[in-house]
This record gives structure tokens, sequence and C-alpha cells, in this order.
């Protein structure tokens, strides 16, 4: 004879059933963001160890770079000399006149032991910053910019 569930126990029986859905749900969702939170700071690695590995392909490239600035007697000519192994592709050139200060980008490549005359604006102090190309991307060589007073 087959016995027949009462309300009590049809609504433990569905109660259990829900429980277990939340649990698969909660795994599911966990599991979820467990990847997404992967997946993320994956990618977030891989950008700065690029980063970092282009940093440091700029310094080495950096130190093989040397120049030398000279100035005629008015201070508006600069000749620009590269004295290192490499090309340079460009030159940042900040020229400072009382509390005034210009930039210019002298564009045209270096090639080592070759010189390159720019005229300027009569100022009181000029720094040349050494500008390289790494990959396809402009580099500018800080520690190797001369700042020369006039």
């Amino acid at each position: 004879m087959r016995r027949r569930k009462t309300k009590r126990q049809m609504m433990k029986s569905k109660k259990g059933v829900s429980e277990i859905i939340a649990w698969i749900l909660l795994l599911g969702f966990s599991v979820s963001l467990a990847v997404i939170i992967y997946n993320w700071s994956r990618t977030q690695t891989e950008d700065l160890t690029q980063s970092t590995v282009s940093f440091v392909e700029g310094k080495l490239e950096c130190q093989e770079v040397s120049i030398n600035v000279a100035t005629n007697p008015e201070c508006n000519q600069l000749t620009i000399t590269n004295r290192g192994k490499l090309n340079i592709d460009q030159f940042a050139i900040r020229t400072f006149t009382g509390d005034q200060a210009s930039s210019l980008i002298e564009e045209g490549v270096l090639t080592p032991k070759k010189s390159k005359i720019v005229n300027i604006q009569n100022p009181d102090k000029i720094e040349v910053i050494p500008i390289v190309e790494i990959n396809n991307k402009m580099i500018g060589c800080n520690e190797k910019k001369i700042f020369y007073e006039c």
C-alpha cells in the first residue's frame, strides 16, 4: 500500500531541493568570478611586463647616446654633435629667456660623428634632450640632456 505524503513532508522535500540549487548557483558564481579575476590579473601582468621591458630597453639604448652642444658668441645658433654609437632621431630643445621658456622638437636623424646646426632666439639658457626611436616609440634620454648657459 502506498502511503501518501503529508503537506509537511512535501514542503521539506521542496526546501531541500532549493538549498541544493542555491549551493550550485553559489558555486557557479564563485567559479565565474575566479575566472574573471584570473584573466584580468594575467592581462595586467603582461602589460606591466611589457612596459618594464620597454623601459629597460630605453635605458640600455640611452647609455649609447652621447651629444655635445656648442653655440656661437651671440648664442643664437646651436651646433649639436652626435658623439655616441647610435642614430639620434630627434632633439627636444628648451630655451629659457628671463622667466619664459619655450620648446621645440628638431626632427631629422643625426648619425654618429655628425653635427647639426639649429638656429634659436638669443636665450639665457638652453637644454637639449636627445630622442631615439626604440620599437617604433620615441624615447627621450633625459639622463643624457645637456644644459648650457649663454
